[in-house]
């Protein structure tokens, strides 16, 4: 009796797992540099963010995760004409 429960629970645990294994694949290739919504918006006006978070961040050469941004600041790429 106890068999009988027993396998559908395991089925079902290891298809979580599967779940959660493929998601942080996924999660993975995400974009390795995202600039924070509030220096995004600064930047578009151009001006620089005021939060004291981001301008610790931006010393050390990153976008402030605090603020929802990730990975280095990638460098700006001018064109000359």
């Amino acid at each position: 009796m106890k068999s009988q429960k027993l396998l559908p629970a395991l089925a079902l645990v290891s298809l979580f797992v599967g779940a959660a294994l493929f998601a942080a694949e996924e999660k993975k290739d995400a974009p390795v540099s995202k600039p924070a919504g509030c220096c995004a918006k600064a930047e578009a006006d151009g001006k620089v963010c005021e939060h004291g978070c981001c301008a610790e961040a931006a010393k050390a050469g990153n976008n402030c995760e605090k603020c929802h941004g990730s990975g280095k600041i990638e460098p700006k790429h001018e064109h000359k004409k």
